[in-house]
């Protein structure tokens, strides 16, 4: 109990940025900004932070966030940050450890509360607003192979997490957020709390202590809070075949052909084409590439696996023949990729968020 109250201590705390964004705030409200601008001009960085905060970072990578060889990173957002729209290439999770703010996705204004837990796809348009005193915001950043590592090793099912790894990537109208109430659970924000003092720690065991206790919080999330869900995407929910089926698919992406998949759901071949169509806005082999890939991508950033075993592992017999549909994908070979994840990914993402405008 001492150490959450150390953590909780810690991020109560303010930090120098703080305190210069919340001059900057209360400065701005009295039409003074520029004085205290000029009193506070040996802090370049933070003064482009708020003249400045939407070209700054519009899109921000991995390296920026994460350390090396560190798949999880939880960092406060500092009160009085001045409110700009940005987007990214990795999950991001808003926590509210105390009071509230406000959270735009897109579109969407959402007021979060002590206990409230909201996913962010990678590539999503968002911005956060924490404009008071006594609010604690906690971002959980989760490498995006690293997100896809949890879900195709251990939430491989029909929760709402799954759901939204599912959506997020893989779905004609993409799930943008996914949001959980605890309404001030603390089992849940302790496995926060839990992560965070991994972080600080810094040995050879936090990184994986970490990625085990985030799988945990996983669980834990969708078995007691399963019910308070609220989820965006641009259609309607699937149903339970839909369901089903992609499912099916992400459990079997080894092996499945459009025939078997058929034949497990008694539907013609031409009709459960037309499903998996209305679902993803893919054929199903451009689907079943892009699991594929995905999970390719996975295998090259988090392991030291050969190519031609990750070639095995995803479901091709031939090792060119992975090869060439990476290619197609990142426009990089997968030992180019293993070298720069973080470049090819962003590149990737970028040019399918174009793809969708």
């Amino acid at each position: 109990m001492d150490n959450y109250y150390m953590a909780i201590q810690e991020l109560n705390s303010w930090g120098e940025d703080e305190q210069f964004y919340r001059g900057y705030y209360y400065a701005q409200k009295k039409g003074k900004q520029e004085i205290y601008l000029q009193l506070a001009d040996e802090q370049e960085e933070w003064i482009e932070f708020v003249t400045d905060p939407e070209n700054i970072h519009a899109h921000e990578t991995e390296d920026m966030f994460f350390q090396k060889e560190r798949n999880i990173s939880i960092i406060k957002h500092p009160r009085y940050f001045p409110f700009f729209y940005h987007s990214h290439g990795f999950f991001e999770i808003v926590y509210v450890l105390s009071g509230n703010c406000i959270q735009s996705i897109g579109e969407d204004t959402l007021k979060l509360q002590e206990g409230d837990y909201c996913m962010i796809a990678p590539g999503v348009r968002h911005g956060i607003q924490v404009f008071d005193d006594n609010s604690i915001v906690v971002n959980i950043l989760i490498r995006r192979s690293t997100f896809m590592d949890i879900f195709f090793n251990t939430i491989r099912n029909k929760s709402h997490i799954a759901m939204f790894f599912i959506g997020s990537l893989y779905k004609k109208n993409r799930i943008e957020y996914l949001m959980f109430r605890t309404y001030q659970d603390e089992t849940i924000r302790n496995y926060v709390l839990e992560m965070y003092m991994e972080q600080i720690c810094l040995d050879d065991y936090s990184d994986r202590i970490m990625c085990s206790i985030l799988t945990i919080f996983f669980n834990q999330l969708t078995r007691k809070h399963g019910k308070t869900v609220e989820m965006k995407n641009g259609s309607k929910q699937y149903n339970s075949y839909q369901e089903e089926m992609m499912n099916y698919i992400m459990n079997n992406y080894e092996s499945v052909s459009l025939r078997s998949l058929a034949e497990h759901f008694h539907f013609s071949e031409p009709y459960c084409s037309k499903l998996i169509k209305e679902i993803s806005g893919m054929p199903f082999s451009e689907l079943l590439t892009s699991i594929r890939m995905q999970q390719g991508e996975n295998l090259l950033a988090q392991t030291q696996l050969s190519v031609e075993n990750i070639s095995d592992r995803v479901g091709y017999k031939n090792p060119e023949s992975f090869i060439r549909a990476f290619k197609r994908r990142y426009h990089a070979s997968p030992s180019q990729y293993r070298k720069n994840p973080d470049l090819y990914t962003t590149k990737l993402i970028s040019s399918t968020q174009k793809l969708k405008k």
